[in-house]
């Protein structure tokens, strides 16, 4: 049979992991799961480095690693300053696998991916995902997509009203209902598409396992160092339940799919819970003398400290909606307090420097303006893994930081230097970021963190390296686990399924090994040269974030436990 007679039908199970997964399946708990684990191959997925949603979905959707996409996290450096700006696709270079099917005259029909917007135009349907700013935004292509699905009764949500405001077990409550509300409205908007609009390749991603991982890990592990005993009598299987929901979308799905679909199912990470251990690494620096704070007068320090408490209040008692609504009406009065947070650095006298402010996945980076910029980087560099590494755990006094990557050694491309410099591994250790304090103490160590979970705004479980992929149909081997998959390999496997050439500036491989090695024999892998103009660098423009779409980015991902 020819590989060109193949369709793609590929669920996103954001944060997916196989510790939870497997024993659901032998439970029984996941029989759409469990089905396509028996009739096809699975393997853990590596992710990239750092496991982060922008970086992994991207290196997924380009088949490309890091250093030639350029999409390294949620925020990144604004040129010419220390802030920083919330990135969208826009800011990704290389084609996705959809537009790169388009621009060869395939069908497609893509759902919720995280970042993919501002929706591209595609030969088919785009819903936007997690970088969405609002519902209010246009984030379907075509247009009328949008308006279609509201004719047809589907209530399609991009933000939910509890996230964000979880301090009660109704508060809670509320939340995984609309969380399961809002996964069964993207699924009714794929089987509505799907049959109004064929495609051959479809795609949906589910991002509830990822948030209610983020949240409910310390209700389901009594093995978790902030273990909620009282909390776990109404919500410990609140992620199970995730998965079951999921699960029974899936099915839906699934159901209409006919024996010429191979099904894909990934997850762009895998998960674990957090430790109690709180890193201030700007603290951690500044005792190194790699960093300095401007000396700040008494004044001062009270007006950041009433307004840090006045922020809180808010953060604590007003809804979602509410908070959106002012953080809209006052943009400049939203930062003003934020920026009162944080402790200001001496640029002139700072070697090195975190971003505090974005605690989900705390980099390092060298500070190369003004009095700083004739620095030999190279040794700055070696002396902060140096202090890294000394970091130890205040009751074990054991080292706190397992690992120190430097990313020039990961990434590799045109855009690889557009990276923070080192990243510490806080995807294997489990420690959170917290504000730095000016004048801390002098050893470089961590600190424990002793208080109840804040709910929708603090972890309680975090990513992992190890995602799920899993595939089944057409010439997949069933039964079979694979080792050693990586998440750049999935669209160039995919493509070839579709007999389609694989463009040869991808770093993802061909998974031969889960096929039928008849048909592989048959079908060689063909390769194509990148397409000229596919992909313009000369052309392409960043289209940023206006100031209220970045407020409302801004509290969607702090709702989220992403940023402070």
């Amino acid at each position: 049979m020819s590989n060109r007679d193949y369709s793609i039908l590929v669920v996103g199970l954001d944060g997916a992991t196989f510790d939870l997964m497997l024993p659901w399946i032998d439970e029984g708990h996941l029989p759409c799961l469990g089905g396509l684990l028996d009739r096809g191959t699975h393997s853990r997925l590596a992710s990239t480095v750092p496991p982060i949603t922008p970086c992994a979905w991207s290196s997924f959707m380009t088949g490309k690693n890091p250093g030639k996409h350029g999409l390294f996290d949620f925020v990144e450096p604004v040129p010419g300053s220390h802030g920083f700006q919330f990135t969208n696709a826009s800011c990704r270079h290389g084609e996705s696998i959809w537009g790169y099917l388009s621009r060869l005259q395939r069908r497609v029909g893509v759902v919720n991916v995280p970042m993919t917007y501002p929706p591209e135009e595609v030969n088919g349907y785009l819903i936007s995902g997690l970088d969405t700013p609002h519902e209010h935004s246009q984030y379907t292509y075509p247009a009328e997509i949008k308006q279609e699905l509201k004719d047809a009764s589907i209530d399609y949500r991009i933000d939910l009203q509890h996230l964000g405001n979880m301090r009660t077990d109704a508060r809670r409550q509320s939340f995984l209902d609309e969380t399961f509300a809002a996964e069964s409205a993207r699924t009714e908007s794929l089987l509505h598409l799907s049959q109004k609009y064929p495609a051959d390749f479809r795609m949906i991603v589910y991002g509830a396992t990822d948030q209610v991982q983020h949240h409910f890990w310390h209700y389901m592990d009594p093995n978790h160092d902030k273990f909620d005993a009282e909390g776990a009598k109404t919500f410990n299987n609140a992620i199970r339940d995730t998965y079951i929901h999921v699960d029974g979308l899936m099915s839906s799905l699934l159901e209409k799919c006919d024996e010429k679909t191979i099904v894909v199912v990934m997850s762009d990470h895998g998960f674990g819970p957090t430790t109690n251990v709180r890193l201030r690494l700007n603290q951690i620096l500044e005792t190194a003398g790699l960093l300095k704070f401007v000396e700040e007068k008494s004044a001062g320090r009270l007006k950041r400290v009433l307004a840090g408490a006045l922020d809180g209040l808010l953060r604590s008692t007003l809804s979602s909606d509410a908070k959106r609504t002012i953080a809209g009406l006052f943009p400049r009065l939203r930062v003003w307090f934020e920026s009162l947070d944080e402790a200001e650095v001496d640029w002139d006298r700072t070697q090195a420097y975190v971003n505090e402010a974005y605690r989900s996945s705390p980099a390092i980076w060298m500070n190369k303006s003004g009095a700083q910029q004739d620095n030999n980087t190279d040794e700055v560099i070696d002396e902060v893994e140096k202090i890294l590494r000394l970091v130890v755990d205040p009751q074990t006094k054991e080292p706190l930081i397992g690992n120190v990557y430097r990313t020039r050694d990961l990434y590799h491309g045109p855009y690889a230097d557009n990276a923070p410099e080192l990243l510490p591994s806080w995807w294997e250790d489990g420690f959170l970021l917290d504000q730095s304090i000016p004048g801390g103490p002098e050893e470089l160590r961590g600190e424990i963190s002793t208080h109840p979970i804040q709910g929708g705004v603090e972890f309680a479980g975090s990513h992992r390296i190890d995602g799920v992929f899993m595939m089944a149909g057409g010439p997949v081997h069933s039964g079979l686990e694979l080792a050693g998959a990586d998440i750049t390999d999935v669209t160039p496997t995919m493509l070839y399924l579709m007999g389609m050439p694989v463009p040869s500036d991808m770093d993802g491989r061909v998974l031969t090994e889960c096929l039928d090695d008849e048909f592989v024999k048959q079908n060689p892998i063909e390769y194509a040269d990148p397409e000229s103009g596919s992909d313009d660098e000369n052309q392409k423009q960043t289209q940023s974030f206006t100031d209220d779409e970045s407020t409302l980015i801004a509290q969607r991902l702090q709702a989220l436990g992403y940023i402070k």
